[in-house]
């Protein structure tokens, strides 16, 4: 992200990959998405934490629709 030397005004798939460490899929309809904070986790130590993880309290929280399907998708972001 310091990288970056504009403002960003929206979030793109390049961006996502950049912050975004790992996906936890809580159930059919929630995903949480973990971003690294001060500590990089191997996978065995996410693997062990995961369930931790999806407990944190989150930054940011949203559903995605999928109107063709007509399906919803809750997501929540955690920091850790």
């Amino acid at each position: 992200m310091k990288q970056k030397e504009t403002e960003i005004t929206e979030l793109d798939s390049d961006i996502l990959r950049s912050i975004i460490f790992k996906m936890i899929s809580v159930n059919p309809n929630e995903m949480v998405y973990c971003i690294s904070g001060s500590k990089n986790y191997t996978e065995q130590e996410f693997s062990e934490k995961r369930k931790e993880f999806i407990k944190k309290e989150p930054i940011a929280t949203g559903i995605y629709t999928n109107e063709k399907y007509n399906k919803e998708m809750h997501y929540r972001v955690v920091v850790i």
